[in-house]
């Protein structure tokens, strides 16, 4: 069942928002808020995969995937990836596809969705509160 968002479509997606962790990329991407995009991503607990076309100009990925109108990317870093790179352009990581290495370039315009690990959420700390009798 898919989670909604608490916040109009055009406002920004925070990491608090119910949808964000399935939502935020999609959201941004129909929107093309590219920079929005990597702050979502960046503010992530971790990036697990991105949903991507593989025939977007400047997209780098394997040969044999051209023909798919879109591919999942699972992106964890340290699951297959040893590092994930993100800028201004897109995101940029070495992936296993058959059993081979292959260096991936994916630019945000090729981005239409993903699923993002939100942040851990700061627990409240209760103070301790002084009883008893006071002489």
């Amino acid at each position: 069942m898919p989670t909604t968002h608490d916040h109009p479509a055009d406002a920004p997606c925070p990491a608090t928002c119910p949808g964000w962790s399935e939502g935020a990329l999609e959201l941004l991407a129909l929107q093309r808020r590219t920079a929005e995009m990597l702050e979502a991503c960046r503010s992530a607990a971790r990036v697990e995969c991105v949903i991507a076309a593989p025939a977007t100009p400047g997209a780098e990925l394997p040969e044999f995937l051209q023909d798919e109108p879109l591919v999942r990317l699972n992106l964890v870093v340290g699951r297959d990836t040893p590092e994930l790179m993100m800028d201004e352009w897109g995101l940029r990581c070495t992936l296993t596809f058959r059993g081979r290495r292959h260096d991936c370039a994916v630019p945000w315009s090729a981005v239409v969705g993903g699923i993002l690990v939100a942040p851990p959420r700061p627990r409240r700390r209760f103070g301790v509160i002084e009883g008893g009798k006071k002489d």
